[in-house]
């Protein structure tokens, strides 16, 4: 979602030129569930949900190198994606130098993404100042709130979730909407994980106490809703909260209907977690406030959200 939102950053700010998403990543890898962006947001009649996607020959073309032809995420994808490598590698080793200045790469560390003492980026600077006369390939994840400035209206009618048919969640949907509901995200899962275990911190009690005394100090008789991938844990571990209902069920090609509900809510405490995070972005509820963490990887805090009604905790 935020390579989506990016896209469409982009889509406007070079207007005059073609501007396409790779998605071939996705044809090999399905984690969290796999490419789901058109399949949820591109239902909506009303959704203003775009994606052009590039051609295998215009990816070629500009990076110089052999993408995924296989959809689906199967076997035979993830054959090709192991294939492809070694005419890659040794593409790369002839080609790669002459197409370098015009690839970005935000995770490689040749641009620093880092906001400087004067506020300047040049990360940000460098995409946005692009010589269009050249091909560019760009890739990352882009989730900085700078890319988010002054869009949010425009994504949230790009991004719009179909609607509700089962009894269930309209029926948690009509209670969030008639009372002061609060949105709780305890992410565990993936992040107890050998893979992610080292990276991402575990939230504990202490954040979500903290912030949750941050809102009953400012709304008249809160009641919080719980999303987790671990209810069991929740049930446990919130016995000291009061007046909470913990949101199961939407699980698998639904999985998607949490967000929705999260976005739905009055006010917001987000894990760190772009899935709760997305859900509180997504929030039209006005004057809402939302409350992220300073806590997100091990070893670096969370940025310093501007957006008003961001509070860190």
């Amino acid at each position: 979602m935020f390579q989506y939102s990016f896209y469409r950053f982009l889509k406007d700010l070079y207007s005059d030129v073609p501007v396409k998403a790779d998605l071939t990543w996705f044809y090999a890898n399905n984690d969290h569930h796999g490419y789901e962006l058109e399949r949820i947001f591109g239902k909506d009649a009303d959704s203003d949900f775009s994606m052009e996607e590039a051609t295998k020959s215009e990816i070629f073309k500009v990076t110089g190198l052999v993408p995924n032809m296989i959809k689906g995420g199967g076997e035979a994808a993830r054959a090709f994606e192991r294939f492809r490598r070694y005419p890659n590698r040794i593409i790369r080793e002839f080609t790669q130098k002459k197409r370098e200045p015009y690839m970005i790469d935000q995770l490689s560390g040749r641009i620093n993404n880092e906001d400087a003492a004067d506020g300047s980026n040049e990360m940000y600077e460098k995409v946005t100042h692009l010589d269009t006369s050249k091909d560019w390939y760009i890739c990352g994840f882009w989730i900085e709130e700078k890319y988010l400035y002054g869009r949010l209206d425009d994504i949230r009618k790009q991004l719009r979730f179909p609607k509700m048919e089962d009894e269930r969640n309209r029926g948690l949907a009509d209670e969030i909407g008639s009372c002061n509901s609060v949105s709780i995200h305890v992410r565990r899962g993936d992040y107890l994980s050998s893979t992610y275990e080292n990276m991402f911190v575990s939230l504990g009690r202490d954040y979500y106490e903290k912030a949750v005394g941050y809102v009953k100090d400012r709304v008249d008789g809160p009641k919080f809703f719980i999303f987790s991938d671990d209810a069991d844990f929740v049930r446990d571990e919130f016995t000291w909260l009061d007046d909470k209902c913990i949101v199961t069920g939407n699980e698998g090609d639904e999985s998607f209907r949490d967000m929705q509900l999260m976005s739905l809510c009055k006010h917001n405490i987000i894990a760190n977690s772009t899935f709760s995070q997305w859900g509180a972005l997504l929030n039209k509820n006005e004057g809402h406030m939302t409350l992220y963490p300073e806590a997100y990887l091990k070893d670096r805090d969370n940025e310093v959200k501007k957006m008003p009604g961001w509070i860190r905790i």
